[in-house]
This record gives structure tokens, sequence and C-alpha cells, in this order.
């Protein structure tokens, strides 16, 4: 066996020095047709032809003008490792149609990429249509059977890289995003690559552990609502010590964590009766695990409020209240987001919701804190509850006379007593020196949710002393999108950080990028494809690249001329031409000039110092801020414009009629 077939072998990644090659990414990663055309330009003596492809896509994804190029390097360990093994030529053999002479196969073995050259733009760019990202030149027959692995490389990885740089747009700087979709992805190559180029295009890290290792990418996560529900009662505690980080002196975390719960109840307004006990010892026994790491989440369970309570036992005091302190409300039409049928129906984030989730009664409507229906009112009240944990790991409660209670006349339940419950914990962790890290919602009305545990937040960091608890971490998740986001974003939401699965990783919104790999010349000679769709005529010939700039720094238009034309001057004036339309013409006198293609490998070997992957995540945003923002905006891009030079306009044109058959009317 050979190295590769022994990395195949060992795991899907290999070791290869400083590089991580994909043990999948091998020359039968193809399509059977490149290898019979390979033999038939073989049996065509066409062994000594050498040709030109340009790699290049045709539309930028998601209604966008832009796209970030990634899996240059992916493309580059491939070209290095490519040979067809011995066990490779045997299944041929045996694949392909009978009659294929044994020198082929001969031939077949004895390929490598030594004598191809690639040209390409810097992983990380921002693109666009038609300018090639990739340039592949060499022999016929090599640069043929690297097409198929060349597209696959490139095209799923900068329509990622693009996805993600676009959740870094909506979200803004200051917002933390993590990648949640190996679970959701199209298989663990999916999942890995999802990882490596959300982190490219801007997320700051992933739950994905193999990718952390792989990549080095930062690794996040919390835990999951099995581990919440796993625990029904404060007796299941097997451990409740844990030493003060200070002192070093064991003491326990579940005593101070419900004597805090049982003055937090009234701050906060939840019953301590009703709130759930199992949550209450699933996050004291986290806690205890990950006392400086404790983040927890809190929407598993539903749970009455004081609200409930009171109103079942003091209706005509309440109905009196809000007579007083509240304005009339309009009925809610069919067509509202309110109560029908008894049930809560809301539109969430842009998705209807029918108030169910989880098992779990919830109201998801979109209304924000700050509406009337938020505001707390103060009504008198004749008790609240103390709970106490008793040494046999059960939680004693009393019936105590109190002084005024508050009550929200909206409340998310489940949500409440997991914010109870963190609370009295993080207090807990408090008292012992550490501090916690902060929440995760997965679930409901997240521009509202995330208002109300900030509020919470602020209330309980007055109320105890505790400045830290304000800039407690608030993370959400469940299946959020970019236009999610955008919806977050108009309803001033207070979400510290994202973690985004399934629409990241899936691309739903434009499942592929759509990049093709054409022939542009041969052996010196121009080729071009004509096709009544003007969209899929190619632009012949070799070419160079050339992206140029106005005075304040933001790229103007990319031009495309023959390799054999000067490169346009600083300051100077250039007529640049669109490719297919006679009319759209300009000129334009760049301040900067930038020749986009640089040689990565030649003569069997990488010729440039290949960036990290943390360089290749900078060079995104550097070359993002390079596009005007209307380039940029979500809503209505204006297209980026990409242009040819007038005599590649005319070299295009006169082999467009050289080619193009004459029709014949009778």
């Amino acid at each position: 066996m050979n190295d590769r077939e022994l990395g195949c072998a060992g795991g899907q990644f290999m070791d290869r020095g400083r590089m991580n090659q994909n043990g999948v990414v091998q020359p039968l990663l193809t399509d059977l047709y490149q290898i019979t055309m390979a033999y038939a330009y073989w049996k065509s003596d066409k062994t000594d032809d050498t040709a030109v492809f340009d790699l290049f896509f045709r539309n930028n994804p998601f209604h966008g003008e832009f796209t970030i190029f990634a899996g240059l390097e992916e493309c580059l360990k491939f070209l290095d490792s490519f040979h067809y093994s011995q066990s490779d030529i045997e299944y041929l053999k045996q694949t392909l149609p009978e009659g294929i002479e044994h020198e082929f196969f001969e031939y077949l073995g004895n390929l490598t990429a030594r004598d191809v050259t690639l040209y390409a733009i810097d992983e990380g760019t921002v693109a666009f249509p038609r300018v090639p990202i990739i340039k592949i030149e060499g022999p016929l027959i090599i640069v043929q059977l690297l097409e198929t692995t060349l597209l696959t490389l490139v095209n799923y990885a900068s329509l990622m890289a693009t996805n993600a740089a676009r959740y870094r747009m909506v979200a803004g700087k200051h917002v933390k995003l993590l990648e949640f979709g190996l679970r959701r992805a199209q298989g663990p190559d999916g999942g890995l690559s999802a990882s490596k180029y959300s982190y490219t295009g801007g997320f700051d890290g992933t739950s994905n552990v193999l990718a952390g290792k792989l990549f080095n990418i930062p690794v996040k996560g919390t835990h999951a609502h099995a581990y919440i529900t796993s625990f029904s009662s404060i007796g299941e505690l097997k451990t409740r010590l844990i030493k003060h980080k200070q002192t070093g002196i064991l003491e326990d975390l579940l005593e101070h964590a419900v004597r805090h719960r049982s003055l937090l109840s009234h701050l906060l307004d939840v019953s301590t009766e009703e709130s759930s006990e199992g949550e209450l010892a699933a996050m004291v026994s986290y806690a205890i695990a990950f006392p400086d790491g404790f983040m927890a989440l809190v929407d598993t369970y539903d749970v009455k409020s004081r609200e409930t309570e009171q109103a079942n036992t003091e209706p005509k005091l309440i109905n009196d209240i809000k007579s007083e302190n509240s304005p009339p409300k309009p009925k809610t039409s069919p067509s509202t987001n309110g109560h029908q049928n008894g049930q809560a129906v809301g539109h969430v984030n842009g998705h209807k919701t029918n108030g169910h989730q989880n098992g779990v009664a919830q109201n998801n409507g979109s209304r924000s804190p700050k509406d009337t229906d938020l505001q707390d009112t103060k009504i008198p009240s004749t008790t609240t509850t103390k709970t106490t944990a008793t040494a046999t790991g059960t939680l004693k409660t009393t019936t105590v006379s109190n002084g005024t209670a508050y009550l929200p006349k909206y409340v998310e339940k489940s949500f409440r007593s997991g914010l109870l419950n963190f609370s009295a914990v993080a207090l807990a962790l408090n008292d012992l020196g550490y501090h916690a890290l902060g929440i995760r919602i997965d679930s409901g009305d997240l521009a509202y949710l995330s208002c109300l545990a900030r509020e919470t937040f602020e209330k309980v960091a007055e109320r105890f002393k505790v400045p830290w608890f304000n800039k407690l971490t608030i993370v959400a998740s469940n299946d959020i999108n970019e236009d999610t986001i955008l919806s977050l974003n108009e309803q001033g939401h207070k979400i510290d950080c994202f973690g985004i699965g399934t629409h990241l990783v899936t691309c739903q919104r434009q499942p592929a990028l759509g990049c093709v790999y054409k022939l542009v010349e041969i052996n010196g000679q121009p080729r071009i494809k004509l096709s009544q769709d003007v969209e899929k005529v190619t632009m012949p010939g070799n070419k160079n690249a050339y992206r140029l700039y106005s005075a304040d720094g933001h790229a103007l238009i990319d031009l495309l001329q023959k390799v054999s034309e000067p490169p346009p001057a600083v300051g100077q004036k250039v007529l640049c031409r669109h490719p297919f339309q006679e009319s759209k013409r300009a000129y334009v006198i760049p301040s900067h000039v930038e020749s986009l293609y640089k040689v990565y490998w030649k003569s069997g070997k990488i010729c440039q110092q290949l960036p990290t992957l943390e360089q290749v995540r900078e060079k995104v945003q550097i070359s993002l801020k390079t596009l005007r923002n209307d380039h940029k905006r979500t809503l209505n891009p204006t297209p980026y414009k990409v242009a040819v030079s007038d005599n590649l306009y005319n070299f295009i044109h006169d082999l467009w009629l050289q080619n193009a058959p004459i029709g014949e009317l009778s």
C-alpha cells in the first residue's frame, strides 16, 4: 500500500507534514467521463497537447453581489498527492469498458501534477461572476482529469464561507457566532467542511470537536435538554460539595443555591414551590462540574408563576387592578397573533408557531419588553413561600407573610423557571468565588426573552451587589437564519451570541454555488463555447484579471485582459467594456491596480507561503471592507461590475462570429 492508501486505512485524514490531507480526496474522486475522455485523448495521440481551463461561477449566491473564494489549500493538497495507486489501476481495469489497451493503464499509473501550473486569487478574497478564481495550465489529459475534484473542493467551500460572511455582516462585529451544524450537515465531510469554512467566513467557533482538533478552531458548547431532564429531584444529587475557589474549604453548593432561590423568588416573581426541582438539581450538578464555565439551558420546563396562582385565588382583585392601571386592549382579530381557540398563536422570527414547543405551552408572540402588557403591576399580597434544602435531599416549603408581589401580565413560564434556578446557582457560585458564564435560549420569542433575561440579570446585579451579573452572556439558538437575525436586530434583542446550525451548514437559501470548469485554450489556440443563453458563452483565451480601485480605497471594477496585453496603469484612462453588451462601456482612471492572480503551483511544488486559517479568516474581512456598502447590503444590493478590455472584447466577438453557424432561409 502507498502513503495515501495507508492514510485511508488509518483514518479519513492523514498527516502529510504541515497539511492534514483528506484521504477521500484522491484521483478516483471524479466523474467516470473524465477517465473515459482521458482514454479517448490518449487514443487520439493528444498526450502532448497543452490546455488552459478556467474555473469560475456565473452568479453570486444568496441573492447577493459577492462571493468569498475558499478551498484553495485543499486544491493544492490534491495536486501534491495526485497519483493513481496500484489498487486504483486494478479497479479501473475492472470498471472501464472492455478493449481499453493495457498501455493506457501504465500511462495513468505514471501521471502526476508535476507539469501543471495553477494560478489563483488569494483564498479569502471576494470574487465575482465570470472572473476565473482558478486558472489551470498543463497537459490536456491531466488538467482534464483534475476538473471534478477541483470543483467539489471549491464549490461548497466558497458557498459556505460566503454564507458565514453574510451572517457575520448582519449580526455585527460585537456579537459572537458559533457553528452548531454537525448533526444537520450532509455527512461527516460536509460537517467538517462547514466547521472549517464557517470559521473562515467570520464565525468565532464550532461545536465540532474533530474540526477543532484538525483545524485549530475554538470549540464551544453547553449542554442539551437531556441533561436537565435526566434529573427529577435534588435527591438525585450525589455530589453537593465544591471547594471555595480562594480558601479551598468544601461547601454545599445546593444549600447556597436554595437560599438564593428563596430570595430571588420575590424579585423575579416565580414561585419556588412551582418551579422545577429537577432543573435546579441539574444546574447544581453542572455547576459543580464546571464552576468557572457554568452556562445553562433555561427553557426546559413549564411552570406556574405567581400570576397563575393569584389569578386563580384573587380574580376580582386582579381585574380591579387591570381596569385601574391598564388602557383598554383592542379585541384580537383572527389575523392577529393573539390567542385563538384557547391556544397561543404567534409569528416568531418569520415562522408561524402554534404556542407549543417541545411539549410545553409557550406564548411565542412578537411583543417586545417595552409593550404595556409587559410592565410589572404592583399588587398587595398576603403570602409568599420560603424553601430550604433538608438533609434527606428534599425541598421543604413554608408559607410566610410578605409585602408586595410584582405581577407581569405576560410570562414565558418555562423560561422564568430556568432564569430563577440559573440565577440562584450563579449566585451560589459567586459565594464560593466563581463567576458563571451565562445562559442559552433554545425556543420561544428570542427578542423578548433575551430582553427579559438581561433585565433580570440587571435586577439581580443591583439587588445582590454583583456587577458582573450585568455582563452574563445570552446565547440564542433554535433554527436561526439570516432573516431571523435581521428581525431580531429590528426588535432590539439583547443576545450576545448566536448558535447557528441547519441554515448555515446546509446553505438552505442556495445549496450550490455552481462553479464550472471550461476549456479556453488548447495548444495556444483560443476556444469558445457558444450558447443561445448568453450567460453560458465562455470568454476564450488565456487571460489575466485586475481589480481597479477608486481614490477612496473601494473596488470599482474587475477587468479581464488577454495575457499579451500590458496591465492597466494607475492614473491612466482604461476603457472597460461589458463582455456581451456593446453599448455598456466606461472609462476608468484607477487610483490603485491589483493583479488578482498568483502562481500557487508549478513544477510539482507549491510556490507561495500558504496562509494559516486565521490569516485567511482575516483576509475575508479585509477584502469585504474594500466593497462599498451598497454592494454588501442584504436587500437589493448594487451589482459589482466585471468588464473586459477593448482588445479582449473585440477578440471575443470576432471568435464568436467565426464559430457561430450561418443560418439559411428558404
